[in-house]
């Protein structure tokens, strides 16, 4: 694959109306034709080709359809005499025209007309060839058009774009090649920068040193400036490992004995997870429930400590009850449970130092299988009846038996359990057993929920690994509802921190909502994101950082969020005067599709 990330030949940095007036082709000189077409003569047969933007595109239709006999090649079109803003794909002796599905604020005020055909090219025909698809700029930011490319298994995203959003690109990559186990590639043009390739690895080679990310980006261009890169990716070893996990799953090496690649544990979706094929996480339905809760501007307690060691909960078979009896003289699960507690008091002390009008805790949030059952219901339950806070927590396995094993977010009131949540998808963490390499039996959840009060305000739940299923997040968020939901709870008990906290940041913008994410201490990443402009990490309002132990407040701007949502991207740009202003609203926002 070659990547053209070249000059335009305009002023776009910091010219917001020089993006709108660029796009339009039909006066498109002979020298801007001529150096299209000179661009074009730089791709090379038997490879993907994907250039940026550049207005001489008009005139080479029929170069374009040579190409297509030898070589596939993607680029932009700009906005027609049909007011249609088009991607073209030169490729099996075609070229096809797809029209921008999303429209953004610029497309809108040049009176675009969408499109509504996304292109998926097919390799059944020929196993050799790829199946791939591609998107144009605003489409990337659309939570329906993802969502439909997870059910075509797509092995190669393609995203064209002319956006100076490039770093919110690199996150929503970031979070896709985990989501929809792909390769993605973002193409930009050179006044902007920001290209890159982002592959479904997390490490070239065995050597911990040689660790790209969370996952691999392993090409990228920062700033204005224009360059060429060829860059290979290994679709032989993403089928390898799709089948790989699809056959052996959890019951396989971590790295499915890749030899060249530490490999991102995909989803469900191609991964077996021993009482289940790969496949879609079945839900059965999304349910709404009526409670009350401060949809305005809730103050949120994300309590991020160290847990017990993973051995502990594999020894007592995740039921910390018993832990003790295993070794009566530890104490182990008291003396955690005690401190747990004790952070609980330093906060309620917080809370009263805080000034009047501003000690009232609406939410407290604790990881994945956290505590005990005895503890939520004899500590933290009184702790909201003093506080009048919603707490949500995971907590043991119930019962004695296999049969009984269940992940659960207990979602608690000062009255008590108000509902028991059951994690959907089934992770390389749960329900190990104590002899080496097996697993429990472990019964799934088959609802999501959704908490709803009287001004129609909601928030839901997600347990760890059913955040990395994109479709699940899309069906919480939007499946029989006009709008996302106001906020997103998350917890976890996951080494992968750094790669939640990037889905975090993508869906907070894709969702256009807060989300709030509680991992164990000794993983990190908890934090709070919305699609806020903020100082140093981007969207993020809180961050606990790696191997900290704290128990930190914020307030959640739902309001601001809420009147966000119905104000359109030319005004929210007027109003993006500096930190604490919000983002420009993602796809879903100029239609559902």
């Amino acid at each position: 694959m070659r990547l053209f990330q070249d000059r335009t030949g305009d002023e776009l940095l910091g010219e917001r109306d020089a993006l709108r007036r660029v796009q339009h082709v039909a006066d498109a000189t002979a020298t801007e034709k001529a150096a299209f077409a000179a661009r074009l003569d730089r791709t090379r047969a038997e490879e993907l080709s994907i250039l940026s933007f550049h207005r001489g595109v008009v005139g080479n239709r029929e170069k374009l359809l040579e190409a297509a006999l030898t070589r596939s090649v993607v680029t932009l079109d700009g906005i027609g005499a049909d007011d249609r803003n088009l991607t073209l794909i030169a490729s099996g002796g075609r070229l096809i025209e797809q029209a921008k599905m999303s429209l953004a604020s610029e497309d809108v005020a040049e009176g675009v007309v969408p499109g509504d055909v996304l292109n998926v090219f097919d390799n059944s025909h020929d196993p050799d060839t790829v199946r791939w698809a591609v998107l144009n700029c605003h489409d990337y930011t659309h939570a329906d058009i993802i969502a439909s490319l997870i059910k075509e298994r797509i092995e190669l995203l393609v995203v064209v774009t002319m956006n100076a959003a490039s770093q919110l690109y690199w996150e929503y990559a970031t979070a896709d090649v985990h989501r929809l186990f792909c390769f993605v590639v973002i193409v930009n043009v050179a006044e902007l920068g920001g290209s890159g390739a982002f592959v479904p690895f997390r490490r070239f080679g065995k050597k911990r040193h040689a660790t790209l990310r969370t996952a691999g980006q392993i090409f990228s261009t920062r700033g204005p400036v224009e360059t060429t890169a060829f860059v290979e990716l290994d679709v032989d070893e993403l089928r390898r490992l799709r089948t790989a996990y699809g056959e052996r799953g959890l019951a396989g090496p971590k790295d499915m004995d890749s030899v060249r690649y530490a490999p991102l544990a995909p989803s469900e979706h191609y991964m077996h997870t021993h009482d289940r094929g790969a496949g879609a996480p079945p839900v059965d339905r999304v349910q709404d429930i009526r409670l009350d809760w401060n949809g305005d501007d809730p103050l949120v307690a994300v309590v991020q400590l160290n847990s017990l060691p993973a051995k502990d909960y594999v020894s007592c078979r995740y039921r910390l009850r018993d832990l003790d009896k295993l070794d009566g003289r530890a104490n182990r699960v008291r003396n955690f449970e005690s401190g747990v507690s004790l952070h609980l008091e330093m906060l309620e002390r917080q809370l009263a130092m805080r000034p009047p009008g501003d000690r009232q805790l609406d939410f407290l949030v604790l990881p994945e299988v956290f505590v005990s059952r005895g503890f939520a219901d004899e500590v933290i339950v009184p702790f909201c009846r003093r506080t009048n806070a919603i707490a949500i927590c995971g907590v043991d396995y119930p019962g004695e038996t296999d049969e009984e094993n269940c992940n659960s977010a207990w979602i608690m009131t000062g009255a008590g359990l108000f509902r028991s949540y059951e994690k959907i998808t089934r992770s390389q963490y749960d329900a190990l057993d104590v002899v080496d390499g097996e697993r429990m039996r472990m019964t799934r959840g088959d609802t999501l929920y959704r908490f709803v009060n009287g001004q129609h305000q909601a928030f839901g739940v997600l347990i760890c690994y059913d955040f990395s299923h994109f479709d699940l997040v899309h069906r919480i968020n939007l499946q029989g509802r006009d709008g996302p939901l106001d906020a997103l709870f998350v917890i976890a008990h996951n080494p992968f921190g750094e790669l939640y906290r990037t889905c975090c940041i993508a869906d907070s913008h894709r969702f256009y909502q807060h989300v709030v994410l509680c991992n164990v201490a000794t993983y990190g990443g908890s934090g709070v994101f919305a699609p806020v402009r903020t100082e140093g990490a981007r969207q993020t309002l809180m961050a606990a950082g790696l191997r900290n132990e704290t128990v930190a407040l914020t307030r959640l701007a739902l309001n601001a969020q809420r009147e966000a949502r119905d104000k359109t991207d030319a005004q929210l740009h007027e109003e993006a005067k500096g930190i604490g202003t919000m983002m420009r609203r993602p796809g879903i926002y100029s239609r559902r599709l």
